[in-house]
């Protein structure tokens, strides 16, 4: 389970983004992209970070972020992520743009 090993520096970073204070609610945006499981990452942050911080009455929301990539020829956003050509200059040299991280998106703290 390598959720835990990504949930440590998320943890580090809500830490920090808290200045000493709890977090009431941690929102994670899980790109689908990713390789990462939420359901694992859920399990890593409520059964293992949580009580280790003593954040169990935090909320934790985990948004799924869809893929999107980028043509890096016209600099064209593609949110079908399935593309092999951009649409619109015919460049098949394509990158992901989006959705292949995980990271701290908000942090609310008491």
């Amino acid at each position: 389970m390598h959720e835990l090993s990504i949930a440590r520096p998320l943890a580090k970073e809500i830490e920090e983004k808290c200045e000493g204070r709890t977090p009431s609610q941690i929102i994670i945006a899980v790109g689908e992209a990713s390789g990462v499981d939420a359901d694992f990452l859920r399990h890593s942050f409520e059964d293992h970070i949580f009580p280790e911080k003593n954040w169990q009455g935090a909320e934790l929301v985990l948004e799924k972020e869809a893929p999107s990539l980028i043509c890096l020829k016209c600099e064209k956003i593609l949110d079908d992520a399935v593309q092999f050509a951009c649409p619109v200059c015919g460049n098949i040299a394509i990158d992901i743009h989006s959705g292949n991280r995980v990271y701290v998106k908000e942090v609310i703290c008491k």
